[in-house]
């Protein structure tokens, strides 16, 4: 018996399929051709215009005749970036078309409509859309797998449609592989196909298998901060990256990517993540770490990642590092009426080692400013009469006559180099002027010292304001910690001058769990007006920096609409892996697996004598894999190992696997005095759930507790 419903899905792949062929070699031939028409224009330009700079209005004529061959010259380069884009989005969509479809019926009296989803939007040179943008306002009808009665949004209007179908599509270039029509996402066929597919060594989008819980994350506009809790392998980061692709595209006219910040927990993760929005077509926007993030404000020495990591794992009872991370310090900060001694936190303006600006000229000027003012309006004075009194003297300067012999004895070369032509009046104005613009160069430095705040001492303000709340005196040492550099950023922002981050609409943060009161605090002030989305697990707050959901939900009560949802589905590891790191739950919830049960994790007990590689190459054998990731519970341990095992074997200590999974994995030393506390529970459901298919668990003597 003829499959109809098949033979309709094959011809109307097959018909795309065409299509996008067609278009692939219209573009690649229209790119070419306007490329080598581009190079021989500017080959005529240079023939077709003739330069006249007889007299003013030769110079108009002239001028215009360039003025339009650098536009025509724009408007081509603008073509041939614009196909050049759509021919990379066709090119994705040939190895794989759409991978969804769902039919609606929008009224009685009209006959049902099939709409098509893939990567990108696809119209044919007819003006048929084939394929829908999976961002599209439409396709809210298929991620929220319904049947029935419905609706969508578009214009901030809702639609009211009837779905008839949804058929989700397994398609490799224009092979049509399986089909399936479901109203259930959980445990459609296509999600398990693909969550079966190995993985990378970068994240992969998830656009074919976004569920109905991460759908209505992705597409939260009514929220101004979008709280996530979701547990090991839910999707968090996933969910982060099509949220951000979604919302580039929803909202083209009014964002970018330049628009947008991504603070990532580490730098392994920033490369992991790396590839997922250029594949769905969207320029990735800056991604950094915290650490990253605090050194582009700060002209000090800061820890490196390592040391930052070796630091927060530790135990902590340092109390000065707990009022460093508190909100109360933070307070302390931003309404203190403190009076700041100048002479202890103004420094000289050098040049070359040499004093140009004394301290006490600064100290006089700030003293000057009006008492009733705030530090940062104090500050901001100061700095215009810096400003002012050393403009004033370059100026005289420029008008000395030692200054107007140099500028004589230049030789030409020189003179173009600093003026960018031959001084053709020596008159004694345009000496003085030319004189200015020399002393501006060459003492540049001067003024960018002055600008960006140079000759005030952060690290001293600091001092007196921990002084001041603590009523005791701790000098710092450098390098300095992130705990610290949180602080000078504030101080800054908050009695120096404001940090300008207007630009940034869109914050999204990973990991949030690991971020301190004080960093989050930090954030809420730098960004008052961003929209924010914060994803994290409170299971894998491993650190001894950390914030509570609760306590995150609180420090952004102020702003106009706060939501928390929770992600209880886990995608990532096999049935059994996923009910063992369940056990490690801190809090009264269930993990619920999506994949099949798999191989049971297998625990394995050594001792000193073991041969840890000959015991590699057996879990390599029974698992019938090439590829191993051992994890340890410390830097220290990792460096252990590297020293022992192949460099074929990828070891990572948990601190840097945060985030990422690995295929088959093998925890090191998962011993009872090595695991015991709260905190370490919650290293060890890390660890158990960055693998997918496979766990090795390696102890000596006894397990903990908890396993």
């Amino acid at each position: 018996m003829v499959n109809t419903e098949l033979q309709k899905e094959k011809h109307y792949l097959s018909h795309v399929y065409q299509q996008l062929l067609q278009t692939e070699e219209l573009l690649t031939k229209l790119i070419q051709t306007a490329k080598t028409d581009g190079l021989l224009s500017l080959k005529e330009m240079g023939k077709d215009i003739s330069l006249n700079f007889d007299s003013v209005l030769d110079n108009l004529d002239t001028f215009s005749m360039i003025e339009m061959k650098n536009r025509e010259i724009d408007q081509m380069n603008i073509r041939i970036q614009t196909s050049e884009q759509t021919l990379q989005k066709v090119q994705q969509l040939l190895l794989s078309p759409y991978f969804g479809k769902i039919t609606l019926n929008f009224s009685a009296e009209e006959t049902d409509e099939a709409f098509y989803f893939g990567r990108h939007n696809f119209t044919d040179e007819t003006g048929n859309t084939l394929i829908f943008d999976w961002r599209s306002p439409i396709a809210e009808t298929y991620y929220n797998n319904l049947i029935g009665p419905s609706y969508y949004e578009a214009n901030q209007q809702q639609i009211p449609v009837t779905i008839r179908d949804r058929r989700q599509f397994l398609i490799e270039k224009d092979q049509l592989l399986q089909y399936f029509d479901t109203s259930v996402a959980i445990q459609d066929d296509i999600l398990l196909e693909a969550l079966k597919q190995d993985t990378t060594h970068y994240m992969q989008d998830i656009t074919a298998t976004i569920q109905t819980e991460q759908n209505k994350i992705i597409r939260d506009r009514k929220h101004d901060i979008v709280l996530v809790n979701g547990v090991a392998g839910s999707g968090k980061t996933s969910t982060i990256m099509q949220r951000i692709a979604y919302l580039l595209y929803s909202l083209r006219q009014e964002m970018s990517a330049d628009n947008c910040l991504i603070l990532s927990p580490n730098h392994r993760f920033i490369d992991y993540i790396s590839n997922v929005l250029p594949s769905l077509g969207e320029q990735s926007p800056l991604n950094v770490t915290i650490l990253q993030f605090l050194k582009q404000y700060l002209s000090v020495p800061l820890e490196d990642e390592n040391q930052y990591f070796s630091r927060i794992s530790q135990q902590s009872n340092d109390t000065q590092t707990e009022t460093l991370r508190s909100l109360s310090f933070i307070d302390f900060i931003k309404t203190t009426t403190h009076t700041l001694r100048p002479e202890e936190f103004i420094q000289d303006i050098r040049y070359k080692k040499r004093v140009l600006i004394r301290k006490e000229t600064i100290i006089n000027y700030y003293h000057e400013t009006p008492l009733h003012a705030s530090v940062q309006d104090r500050m901001q004075a100061t700095k215009k009469r810096i400003t002012s009194d050393w403009q004033r003297h370059l100026f005289k300067q420029a008008k000395s006559t030692n200054i107007q012999t140099q500028l004589l004895d230049l030789s030409e070369e020189q003179q173009r180099h600093f003026f960018g032509e031959l001084i053709s009046d020596d008159s004694e104005h345009h000496l003085q002027r030319y004189a200015e613009q020399l002393l501006k160069k060459k003492y540049r430095s001067i003024q960018t010292q002055i600008d960006s705040f140079a000759w005030v001492d952060l690290v001293s303000i600091y001092e007196m304001l921990l002084a001041a709340y603590q009523g005791t005196n701790n000098p710092l040492t450098a390098p300095y910690t992130v705990d610290e550099a949180v602080i000078f950023v504030l101080i800054r922002h908050v009695l120096i001058e404001k940090i300008d981050t207007s630009q940034t609409k869109y914050l999204f943060i990973d990991e949030v769990q690991d971020y301190t009161p004080a960093q989050i605090a930090l954030l809420n002030e730098l960004f008052p007006t961003a929209h924010f989305t914060m994803v994290g697990d409170e299971n894998q707050a491993i650190f001894n920096s950390y914030s509570t959901f609760e306590h995150i939900a609180q420090q952004f009560a102020h702003r106009q609409s706060v939501i928390t949802y929770p992600l209880l589905y886990s995608y990532r590891s096999t049935g059994a892996i996923t009910q063992l790191f369940n056990q490690l739950t801190s809090q009264d919830i269930s993990i619920i697996p999506i994949r099949p049960l798999g191989q049971a994790p297998n625990f394995i007990q050594i001792n000193p004598a073991t041969d840890l590689n000959e015991l590699v190459r057996e879990i390599v054998r029974d698992n019938q894999t090439t590829t191993l990731t051992f994890l340890t519970k410390t830097a220290d341990q990792a460096a252990v190992l590297r020293a022992l095992l192949p460099t074929t074997i990828t070891i990572l200590p948990i601190s840097l696997a945060k985030g990422l999974e690995f295929d088959h994995v093998v925890l090191y030393d998962v011993s009872d005095e090595n695991y015991y506390t709260e905190r370490d529970k919650k290293i060890l459901y890390t660890a158990i759930s960055r693998s997918m298919q496979t766990l090795t668990i390696l102890y000596t003597n006894q397990l903990p507790q908890w396993l």
